[in-house]
């Protein structure tokens, strides 16, 4: 269902033609698509939205467009233009090599250019960056409101500053930041969208492992389930790196070397004892940092690892929880935004940075 053709020469909008305009071009035959040379026929969907459809579907990848697509184009275009932006849909560019690309919105306002894509189709996301870098080596930002991947998108990824994708609800509706569409795209143009963790801002951030001592060298030391780092305003956003992965104990022993144990922790914290990542694979096996001694743990389902559901999971067990509120040295901020990624979170512009 897109929303423009060509009539001669004139590019035509849909959704910006006065009914009494739209109503005339029916019958029309000389109306072209914009995105093949199909001819295109004025219609009407069962919610009244004008749009132009394909005479002939052929093989244009566009011609199977949905209503929602169609919707969530129509909401983003009036609120970037309530928003004081130069807005248009379906808009064609190219990189400076020439490479072509074709915005569902794109918005305009002096040296900047924002697209926002709505993809409702199964798109595998190593395409999804390789048109994000067309984007890019053009000078435009672009967003990704996305129908699939809902459980990757909905955890932190270390992509997402150089492809910015977020899950679209079927109501048009951003679960992650509790907003519609048209709060969601003031919110983009308006520079309200961080990605957290942010450097140099306070984290709240929680360690939970169990205490182990070595049978051989009498050491003490721990296991590692889960880091968790949240905003301290914001708890529900947060970045969760397993306790599987391999170089989480390294990072922790490391970070917490830097800092002030003798206050913030809920419980006392043995500057001397080192952290050990979980086994990952069979046999299941760790060894003492101290010594070498190897020894095995328990195998976790994959459902520990989903953070709504920690507070149940990691209830069993001899385990610690550390928590304190602090701001994350620079090398382990990168280290996790590297790693284990980061989420978008919804940031008034007058905060840092």
């Amino acid at each position: 269902m897109p929303l423009t053709a060509l009539h001669g020469e004139i590019r035509l909008v849909s959704v910006d033609l006065p009914s009494p305009a739209f109503e005339a071009l029916r019958g029309a035959t000389d109306l072209v698509m914009t995105c093949c040379e199909a001819r295109a026929i004025p219609k009407r969907s069962v919610l009244g939205l004008p749009f132009f459809a394909h005479h002939s579907r052929g093989t244009c990848e566009y011609a199977g467009e949905s209503e929602l697509h169609v919707l969530a184009k129509v909401e983003i275009l009036r609120a970037a233009r309530a928003a004081g932006w130069v807005a248009d849909v379906e808009v064609r560019g190219h990189t400076p090599e020439g490479q072509r690309w074709r915005a569902d919105v794109l918005c305009e306002r002096g040296r900047h250019r924002v697209a926002f894509e709505v993809q409702r189709s199964g798109i595998v996301l190593q395409e999804l960056h390789a048109r994000q870098a067309l984007y890019r080596a053009s000078g435009v930002r672009g967003f990704w409101l996305m129908r699939t991947h809902e459980r990757r998108l909905r955890q932190a990824q270390p992509w997402q500053h150089e492809t910015p994708a977020l899950y679209l609800s079927h109501d048009r509706h951003i679960p992650d930041l509790n907003l519609n569409l048209t709060s969601f795209t003031r919110a983009a143009l308006g520079g309200h969208l961080k990605l957290f963790p942010i450097p140099d801002q306070p984290v709240q951030l929680r360690v939970v492992a169990e205490p182990k001592r070595c049978f051989r060298c009498f050491q003490n030391f721990y296991l590692t389930r889960a880091v968790l780092v949240a905003d301290p305003e914001i708890p529900t956003q947060l970045v969760m790196t397993p306790g599987i992965h391999p170089e989480l104990g390294p990072q922790l022993t490391t970070l917490f070397q830097t800092l002030d144990l003798d206050a913030g922790f809920l419980v006392p914290w043995p500057q001397t004892a080192p952290f050990v990542s979980w086994p990952s694979t069979a046999p299941h096996t760790f060894r003492c940092p101290n010594c070498g001694a190897a020894r095995s743990a328990a195998r976790f389902g994959k459902t520990w690892l989903d953070p709504a559901q920690a507070a149940t999971t990691w209830a069993r067990g001899d385990v610690r929880v550390w928590e304190r509120t602090l701001t994350l040295p620079p090398e382990y901020h990168a280290w996790l935004t590297q790693t284990t990624g980061q989420v978008w979170v919804l940031r008034p512009r007058t905060n840092k940075p």
